[in-house]
């Protein structure tokens, strides 16, 4: 299930339209303004428009991605609060919407024990999911590059957390490529795609990956450093990705494009993505 993050400027709605222009089956969008705390309020008319324009469109899945100012690991007691305020109000409007799936990055800790800040994630993950309803919806640990202190960018560590959540059934991964290599794993040809694969299947069911960010690196593989490029492009080359496309496990996982010049690129890397499908 290919497709592309997707601009909702002039409403969520929009988002539909575009990806529908590029023969997206899935979609990946915000539901909140994404560099900011202050949450507008979600009119009936908005989540109306909304359902009616994906009941037209050829997209399938639309994943949501939570604004990268949420950090649950946060030491700082102001930005902890909002964090855990904002995921509550991204799943309460992801009910409304009727979206699925939510991506988060697990957050950064203080301190040179990531345990602690492992921890707290899941102690905060199991008291939010107390009080809103994850029936429908399942939030998605992003794997990470591993700049700085943030939490994610081993198997081992997006185990932690999930193993600390009580409702299993309320959290999954979303498997990010550039991620994955930037932290360290080999993910670049055949066998490079297969041992990691196997890798996390170590420590994480398979079943568990629920999205993919597809995205090549602009850096080399263990950088740490997050800096998406296009598909092909960049360090990890191509075979990877035709390793993916053609994974009969992961056909029915939506697969979002993340790199750089999304308006001019999309198009074509999203027709380089799908020859690898066939």
């Amino acid at each position: 299930m290919l497709g592309s993050t997707v601009s909702t400027r002039g409403g969520y709605h929009t988002g539909f339209k575009r990806g529908d222009k590029w023969g997206c089956k899935a979609i990946q969008i915000y539901i909140t303004l994404s560099r900011q705390w202050k949450v507008l309020k979600l009119k009936e008319e908005e989540i109306k428009k909304f359902k009616e324009e994906w009941e037209k469109s050829s997209v399938k899945e639309v994943v949501a991605h939570i604004p990268y100012l949420v950090n649950l690991a946060s030491s700082n007691e102001e930005v902890f609060r909002k964090s855990k305020d904002r995921l509550i109000t991204e799943i309460k409007r992801a009910n409304k919407l009727g979206v699925r799936l939510l991506v988060l990055h697990p957050g950064s800790y203080s301190g040179d024990v990531k345990e602690k800040g492992i921890k707290k994630v899941t102690q905060t993950l199991n008291d939010i999911f107390e009080k809103v309803d994850t029936s429908s919806v399942k939030v998605l640990i992003e794997t990470m590059a591993g700049q700085g202190n943030s939490l994610g960018s081993s198997f081992e560590e997006i185990a932690a957390i999930l193993d600390g959540v009580d409702k299993k059934e309320a959290v999954g991964v979303c498997f990010d490529t550039a991620h994955v290599f930037a932290a360290g794993y080999n993910f670049k040809g055949y066998d490079g795609y297969n041992k990691v694969m196997d890798e996390f299947e170590k420590n994480i069911p398979l079943s568990k990956i629920l999205a993919f960010h597809l995205n090549g690196s602009k850096r080399k593989k263990g950088s740490k450093k997050d800096r998406h490029a296009g598909i092909g492009e960049g360090e990890i080359g191509i075979e990877a990705f035709r390793a993916l496309m053609r994974d009969k496990r992961f056909k029915k996982v939506p697969k979002v494009l993340e790199i750089p010049n999304l308006e001019k690129k999309a198009k074509e890397n999203l027709k380089l993505l799908r020859n690898y499908e066939k």
